[in-house]
């Protein structure tokens, strides 16, 4: 059994992606991406699914900067594409906090609506979509990005904006860090 870690809880994208993988792997699910490659020494032998749009709480780092970073750590075994679920701009016109709450990947679509609109936000982060919404119900913030299917629609939240797009997906062998000299 190889294990695959990859972001949760099971209402995620990565989650369903993991999902497609053949039997063989064992899905670990892990609070938010950051955390996990921090701590990728810990997971060598296993396997890592990370979206393209991988993007993280901190300031420019993204795949991009993660596929140079840690080319040494992790080797790309397969690449490979899908669907993500409709993902929904979210307003609460009755919030309390006068922010949004979003998964970095999803910064861009909720800029490009505010924008659009003439609206300026502050915007805080959440490891997942799925912790996003969690914190914007909590908070009564006014905006959010989910998947579609994670949130309950009502009176006191409306869906402005929805998109499809597809993602790609890597999977890595997780290897141990090579030594300086």
């Amino acid at each position: 059994m190889t294990i695959v870690h990859t972001l949760g809880p099971k209402s995620t994208d990565s989650y369903a992606a993991a999902a497609t993988l053949p039997a063989e792997y064992e899905i670990q699910l892990h609070d938010d991406f950051d955390t996990l490659i921090a701590h990728l020494q810990d997971y060598v032998g296993d396997t890592l699914l990370l979206p393209a749009a991988y993007q993280s709480q901190q300031p420019d780092f993204g795949w991009r900067e993660l596929a140079y970073q840690y080319w040494q750590q992790l080797k790309l075994r397969s690449v490979f594409a899908l669907p993500l679920k409709p993902m929904c701009i979210i307003e609460n016109p009755a919030y309390q906090l006068a922010k949004a709450v979003v998964h970095p990947a999803t910064e861009n679509l909720l800029r490009s609506y505010l924008d659009a609109h003439d609206l300026q936000v502050a915007i805080g982060y959440a490891g997942s979509k799925a912790q996003a919404y969690t914190d914007f119900v909590s908070t009564q913030a006014r905006f959010t990005v989910a998947s579609a299917g994670t949130f309950v629609p009502g009176a006191q939240c409306v869906i402005r904006a929805t998109y499809k797009p597809e993602m790609v997906w890597c999977l890595y062998q997780i290897r141990s860090q090579a030594k300086s000299s």
